[in-house]
């Protein structure tokens, strides 16, 4: 019973002030819609781009390589992911600023100048990393078209800014390539000119052919050598002092040795210039082979390695030529902004209908109030009754 009859008194309370609460109601609810008719309605357009890593990261060497890089860009270097770097070029000064020129944003956001109208903008710029590198880019603006195009213009500006970025850096490359590669190409000269002088004054012309000639020389020398010297040593023993063929032996002992003095390095000190120019025409002598073998390696190595430099930098040096012409596309558009159907602010229905419940609640809640105040007033004129009574009597 006591259940029932607070059910009731709950009821009561609410037919008793249901002219109070629907009215607080339909108020409220009038206003608000009033409100949002009033406010400014705002769209949101959205897109997605996709950055090309290979061409951020041939920019970001560029960069470390000049020394003169913007302050708005020189934050990109380092780690970072290349959507965090276009997000950073994106808020930055030449973006906003260009955007802010080509749309008149000063007046639509009723700025007082230029640098709060792109503290505006970039307030209602908000961007998106996915997971597989895509950066999605969403712009609210007074309407949907104009919300549409400052999406589209903002990719077109971000690609526009690295363009030349690249372009100018080419420039910077193409000018650092093109000295050092007028620098490889004295260096080169100059080689070649230590590997010529080499030759020239040793007879170089095929080292490794020459020196086996000339070991086949020694090695024939010294049999003929040995055999001269033993045929001596029998005439010696045998035959006088002045006999034709002893001297004959000796001469041609004697011979057979200044002629390995000559080829083991021992030229012009005993011999004519007619056995001088013989021998220097099989190359070194053969105890400066191994020092001369080293010292021609060496310049060798050192020319093809200068060769293989100078073939690099002319193929570094094309690229920057061709980047400097027509610099490639940083971002790839994956989806292009298009107006939006429905507003994102302010929404009329939801707010309205937000209002209404919390201006319900409300009501109800002083309607208790108010009645509870109510039944306190009629007790206390029960208890003022009671006293009057008692004083009469």
């Amino acid at each position: 019973m006591d259940q029932e009859r607070n059910v009731l008194d709950y009821i009561y309370v609410l037919v008793k002030w249901r002219r109070m609460i629907a009215t607080s109601v339909l108020a409220v609810a009038v206003v608000t819609a009033g409100i949002t008719l009033i406010v400014p309605e705002r769209w949101t357009a959205d897109t997605t781009v996709l950055p090309h890593e290979e061409e951020l990261g041939r920019l970001e060497m560029s960069m470390l390589m000049n020394a003169a890089v913007p302050g708005n860009i020189g934050g990109l270097l380092g780690q970072s992911p290349p959507g965090e770097r276009l997000v950073a070029i994106l808020k930055s000064r030449t973006v906003l600023g260009a955007m802010v020129d080509r749309f008149d944003l000063i007046a639509d956001y009723g700025s007082t100048n230029r640098d709060l109208a792109m503290e505006t903008l970039a307030e209602k710029i908000e961007t998106e990393l996915g997971n597989g590198g895509t950066l999605r880019l969403q712009v609210e603006a007074s309407s949907a078209q104009l919300a549409a195009d400052l999406a589209n213009a903002l990719v077109v500006e971000l690609d526009a800014v690295i363009g030349q970025q690249k372009k100018r850096l080419a420039g910077v490359d193409r000018a650092f390539l093109e000295a050092r590669l007028a620098e490889v190409q004295g260096l080169i000269e100059s080689k070649t000119e230590r590997v010529q002088k080499l030759q020239d004054d040793y007879g170089i012309v095929d080292l490794e052919t020459q020196t086996k000639a000339i070991v086949s020389v020694v090695q024939h020398i010294v049999q003929e050598l040995t055999l001269k010297e033993v045929e001596l040593a029998v005439a010696q023993g045998v035959l006088h002092p002045d006999h034709e063929d002893r001297l004959l032996l000796e001469m041609e002992v004697a011979e057979l040795r200044r002629h390995l003095d000559q080829v083991a390095g021992e030229y012009g000190r005993q011999a004519g210039p007619q056995a001088e120019a013989a021998f220097a025409a099989l190359g070194p002598p053969l105890q400066e082979l191994p020092q001369l073998g080293i010292e021609f390696a060496r310049l060798e190595l050192e020319l093809k390695m200068t060769e293989h430099t100078l073939t690099f930098l002319a193929a570094q040096l094309e690229d920057a030529k061709l980047r400097q012409a027509k610099p490639t596309a940083s971002v790839q558009i994956l989806d292009r902004a298009t107006p939006p159907e429905f507003r994102s602010a302010p929404r009329r229905t939801l707010t309205v209908l937000a209002a209404a419940v919390l201006s319900l609640v409300f009501s109800v809640v002083m309607a208790f109030v108010g009645e509870s105040l109510g039944r306190l007033s009629d007790r206390h004129q029960e208890k003022l009754e009671a006293i009057r009574a008692l004083r009469s009597s």
